[in-house]
């Protein structure tokens, strides 16, 4: 336990490192934006080529590991939704929304970085996987009956084209295809292309971890503890549960990608959360919820590690 809580330290360190600079004034709320652009767009996508494209990089998407991780994730969000509903009686578009702060994790911001000093090379091929079931099915499923059930008279078609037409812009989305077509081209690239990408793909994880206490930072905590308690709840303990159950029992997961699965899992929802809730006037509780999850995710996460390693 205590090696553990050593090997985490440092992470943890560089999220109060971000919290502290932005709190203080020495760096301005711009800055962690443009840095959370930087990983977003820069460093996550050359993570993600690297651990599908590049020759070096074993393993790649497997079919399994995407199945098992999925139905654990939606079994999370159904869950979560009915929980929601019946023992908190929040109105349904509220539900699942906040549902969705249970089944969606931070993968690119915390979980690889956790993943790659615990796991190595491994966090990075398990970190592609969870990007692709997270932003093509589980953010959209999520807005999609929050919206429908929220009556806004739009068609089916129309919200799932809405929803789904983000992901064309998505860069690590679009990575993820690009990285798959080198891959199976056998595409050379060149060692200075590949040390460029390597140097990259290093930087990921130092800079998101900053990126998330910065982030921290410049919310705020409400008193909407009740379902933000919920929520917390439903993210670092049904998730994992959820995820892990499921990498369990479908054939084909293979057994060295089950703990970072179950690990991916057990980290704090993504840090858009709030974003993402703000239509639905859901703001202040994702904001609360985000908060709490993310400093309970301190002991919850090295308990799961202790455990899993």
């Amino acid at each position: 336990m205590l090696d553990m809580i050593l090997t985490t330290l440092p992470i943890y360190l560089t999220i109060v490192l971000g919290y502290g600079a932005l709190k203080s004034g020495y760096l301005k709320p711009e800055h962690v934006g443009t840095l959370s652009q930087f990983t977003l767009k820069i460093t996550l996508p050359a993570l993600i080529f690297f651990a599908i494209a590049m020759p070096r990089a074993e393993g790649g998407l497997n079919p399994s590991f995407l199945l098992a991780y999925a139905l654990g994730s939606l079994f999370t969000l159904g869950i979560g939704y009915l929980l929601l509903r019946v023992k908190l009686k929040q109105p349904r578009p509220d539900s699942w929304i906040l549902a969705l702060g249970m089944a969606n994790s931070n993968s690119g911001f915390l979980g690889f970085p956790i993943a790659s000093l615990v796991f190595g090379e491994q966090g990075a091929v398990v970190f592609a996987m969870t990007m692709v079931i997270e932003n093509v099915l589980i953010i959209p499923t999520a807005t999609i009956l929050a919206t429908l059930a929220g009556g806004s008279g739009q068609s089916v078609k129309d919200l799932v084209r809405g929803a789904l037409k983000p992901l064309l812009k998505n860069p690590l989305v679009i990575i993820v295809v690009i990285s798959l077509l080198v891959r199976f081209s056998g595409l050379p690239l060149g060692a200075p292309t590949e040390k460029a990408i390597s140097a990259l793909a290093m930087a990921a994880a130092p800079v998101a971890l900053f990126v998330i206490g910065g982030t921290v930072a410049g919310m705020s905590v409400t008193g909407h503890w009740r379902r933000s308690t919920a929520v917390a709840l439903g993210k670092l303990v049904l998730h994992p549960v959820a995820v892990g159950a499921a990498l369990v029992l479908i054939p084909g997961v293979p057994l060295a990608l089950v703990p970072v699965g179950i690990l991916f899992a057990s980290v704090p929802m993504l840090t858009v959360f709030p974003i993402l809730a703000a239509p639905f006037g859901l703001r202040e509780v994702s904001s609360t919820a985000l908060i709490a999850t993310t400093l309970a995710s301190v002991v919850t996460v090295t308990l799961v590690l202790s455990y899993l390693h």
